[in-house]
């Protein structure tokens, strides 16, 4: 059985294991859909918010033979990327999160996961560089 001094733990093990080991990302992501006062009918969307935050960034090698595979029922190709990002810093944009910049370059989004054992302490992005 995992205690809550066991979940404190991990979450501690965590940052002490990925310190010195993320990067800055950018993640773009939308606002709340505003209804128009009259109508009722949705506003256009503003342009996408953002939010600088550190990750752990996996880069999927372009060196391997294999051109795809699955991965938690996500299509993996060369040249995708995994972002590890600790999920306080985007728990209250997890759900609108769009593409992110890493390395000057802007991948989509395609899935966002929680991760973690006992609680969710990461939030684990696949995504796809825009071509």
């Amino acid at each position: 059985m995992i205690t809550p001094e066991d979940v404190a733990f991990m979450k501690q093990a965590r940052k002490d294991f990925i310190q010195g080991r993320t990067f800055d990302v950018t993640l773009f992501y939308t606002g709340e859909v505003e209804p128009d006062p009259i109508t009722g009918e949705p506003l256009p969307q503003p342009e996408p918010k953002k939010r600088v935050v550190p990750s752990v960034v996996t880069e999927i090698s372009s060196q391997v033979k294999i051109d795809k595979y699955l991965a938690d029922g996500i299509e993996i190709q060369s040249g995708d990327i995994w972002f590890s990002i600790a999920i306080e810093l985007i728990e209250d944009i997890y759900d609108s999160l769009k593409s992110v910049i890493y390395d000057e370059k802007t991948y989509e989004i395609l899935s966002v996961d929680k991760k973690g054992i006992g609680s969710r302490n990461r939030a684990e992005i696949v995504g796809r560089l825009r071509r």
